[in-house]
């Protein structure tokens, strides 16, 4: 069974925990009470925690940390116009920022 990224606690700083358990499907402080307890995510929060790992790694790739967390919540004409951070909350969504990465990473604009 899938465990909590290590890369979350970074991401929580840069996002702020109530974000991060937003895209993970959670409320804030069932999240807040599973970390200490050592509590594993439910299956479908894995998943999102995993693709979220993935987005973060992807974006510090291309950006400095203040520049990766200024992207998420700026309006992307590739996603629509929306912020990557409430597409993200989205079914699907996940994926989409990350195929947006994707194709920035290989020199197409998002």
């Amino acid at each position: 069974m899938a465990t909590v990224p290590a890369e979350q606690p970074e991401i929580e700083k840069a996002l702020g925990a109530a974000d991060v358990a937003r895209i993970l499907g959670a409320h804030r402080r069932t999240a807040e009470r599973r970390r200490p307890a050592g509590q594993r995510p439910r299956p479908l929060e894995a998943q999102r925690a995993d693709k979220l790992e993935r987005v973060w790694k992807q974006l510090l790739g291309l950006y400095t940390p203040e520049n990766a967390v200024k992207w998420l919540r700026s309006f992307v004409p590739a996603l629509g116009g929306q912020r990557p951070v409430d597409v993200m909350t989205e079914d699907g969504g996940l994926d989409r920022v990350l195929e947006t990465l994707c194709r920035m990473s290989g020199g197409i604009p998002g």
